[in-house]
């Protein structure tokens, strides 16, 4: 490949994963959305960018425009860019090949600085003015979202069944960010419903994420959660937990009767259509995009409240952290569930919890 040779998104995307060969769709998904955002800075189609339209000073202005995050992001859609350049050059390219690591280096410290701005902001703890404006506090939140629940269930007004479906699996994404401890979009997103054989996740095949049902008469737990996909799944492994937060547990069982109606599933083999949630139109699997807008536009439309995924757990955590009556126990636990791993400092190990420990809230998701 000469180094005038252009090549499309999808080729780098394929090289992407090549060389990151175990990341999660999500992050597959999120560096699509990189590259992309560089054509639109740029004003480009993307097989047109090249070594000069990528100077920091020409991508300055556009790029100064977004928040620090997605800023950073970009970057790395640049470097990936620039990576994927200097493994299609020439062995004897030296000039070209030190052309593109000076155009690396020159990201390299500015995604260095933003990282560090980053750093320094959520060390100080502060709200950005996005999260002043939705912020809720979980008590509140949580006793909205119980009260439009039950407004919901008890609603018997003859609706058409898409629209009964698309409105019970929308507040099912959000019910899974509100009603249980809020872990990452991509942990859903591909998500498949599986009806239990045996008690054994591990007797799943572990390339994806399962609600895993257990019909049998009276069985204790009879929706469980098992993770075996997800962005921190390398550090944090296989995380499977009962769901036992009752009005999480209805508001299962009524979207998955109405999901069954709209696109049916044979409980005693793996198929494509198992996806948790889909498209009532299309039947196809929902994109993290997608489910993006979807949780901002519900939250939105019943508590007036734009809620991301990132402010879900912001709220949560904020909340988690408050009570001084979680134990360490309880700290790693939660970290395991929402993909991330939780080490204690020496001075938190000389804590001692002196009080009795409360009753849990109407938040239980662990036995």
């Amino acid at each position: 490949m000469g180094d005038n040779k252009k090549f499309d998104l999808d080729e780098i995307l394929t090289f992407f994963k090549t060389i990151n060969p175990n990341k999660s769709q999500s992050t597959y998904t999120t560096m699509k959305y990189n590259l992309m955002r560089i054509s639109k800075m740029a004003k480009i189609d993307f097989t047109e960018i090249n070594e000069l339209i990528l100077q920091p000073k020409y991508l300055e202005c556009a790029m100064n425009k977004y928040s620090v995050n997605t800023q950073i992001q970009s970057i790395l859609g640049i470097e990936l860019w620039i990576k994927y350049k200097l493994a299609k050059l020439s062995i004897g390219s030296k000039s070209k090949i030190e052309k593109y690591n000076a155009l690396k280096l020159k990201w390299d410290g500015i995604l260095k600085s933003l990282c560090n701005e980053k750093n320094e902001t959520i060390n100080k703890n502060e709200m950005t003015e996005t999260e002043k404006n939705n912020w809720i506090d979980y008590d509140d939140l949580l006793k909205k979202w119980v009260v439009l629940i039950n407004n919901k269930l008890e609603d018997n007004t003859p609706k058409n069944v898409l629209k009964l479906f698309t409105e019970w699996r929308d507040i099912t994404m959000a019910s899974l960010f509100i009603l249980i401890p809020p872990t990452r979009i991509g942990n859903y997103e591909t998500m498949r419903i599986r009806y239990m054989k045996t008690q054994d996740a591990k007797s799943l095949k572990q390339d994806r994420n399962y609600l895993m049902i257990d019909e049998r008469p009276d069985v204790e737990h009879k929706y469980t959660l098992c993770f075996n996909r997800y962005k921190t799944a390398k550090f944090v492994g296989q995380v499977c937990e009962h769901i036992t937060q009752k009005k999480m547990i209805q508001v299962l069982d009524k979207y998955i009767e109405l999901r069954l109606v709209i696109l049916p599933i044979n409980k005693y083999k793996y198929q494509e259509t198992d996806t948790l949630f889909i498209n009532g139109d299309t039947l196809s699997q929902l994109s993290q995009s997608y489910i993006t807008e979807t949780l901002k536009k519900t939250t939105k439309k019943y508590i007036d409240k734009k809620l991301s995924c990132d402010i879900f757990r912001k709220i949560f955590l904020t909340w988690f952290l408050s009570d001084n009556t979680k134990s360490i126990n309880d700290k790693q636990k939660l970290a395991k569930f929402v993909g991330q791993t939780y080490q204690p400092s020496m001075m938190e190990k000389y804590k001692k919890i002196t009080e009795n420990k409360k009753n849990e809230p109407i938040l239980v998701v662990f036995d």
